[in-house]
């Protein structure tokens, strides 16, 4: 039994509107004059606070033990700001 609805078979654009009645729409917003899509661009904003005090806390463990763990720095400065330490 053959698939009906396959791509074959489909009429018109993801919404089924033909590009007469304005199915090509999106198409003109996102691509460029190359036919490559555009695609928003990611700003990286950096390390919280927070992050970075667990961070240091990490490596003064680091330097003392080897073995520490990233968790055992967070449980670490946990308790140090709960203390009023950090």
């Amino acid at each position: 039994m053959p698939n009906i609805r396959s791509r074959k078979h489909k009429k018109g654009g993801a919404c089924g509107l033909s590009k007469q009645e304005g199915g090509d729409k999106k198409d003109k917003r996102d691509k460029k004059e190359g036919g490559k899509r555009q695609t928003r661009r990611r700003i990286a904003k950096g390390a919280s606070d927070w992050n970075k005090k667990v961070m240091e806390v990490y490596r003064d463990m680091k330097k003392k033990d080897a073995s520490v763990k990233l968790g055992a720095a967070m449980k670490r400065a946990s308790e140090m700001k709960k203390r009023g330490e950090l």
